[in-house]
């Protein structure tokens, strides 16, 4: 299985996991804060090396619903220091 990872525009904190099969069920509805779909990219299945998500309740919630949404606070950018600041 190839997992299709889209990003939520109105919300870019929300990633939102499908496949090839339910690709064209998904849409900016599965966003909490509504908006558009962003691809991120296509990832192959790595197991238990997979850091980012749970891929046993991914493709659990993909079969059911036909996607996986997460939330992912740390994609937030850090805040950098002003260039005037020491």
């Amino acid at each position: 299985m190839k997992f299709l990872i889209y990003r939520c525009t109105a919300e870019p904190d929300y990633f939102v996991i499908t496949d090839y099969d339910h690709k064209d069920r998904v849409s900016g509805t599965a966003c909490p804060g509504g908006g558009d779909l962003e691809e991120v990219g296509e990832f192959p299945e790595m197991g238990e090396a997979r850091v980012a998500f749970n891929e046993a309740i991914a493709k659990d919630a993909i079969k059911t619903q036909g996607y996986f949404r997460i939330e992912a606070k740390s994609f937030d950018p850090v805040a950098q220091a002003p260039g005037t600041a020491p």
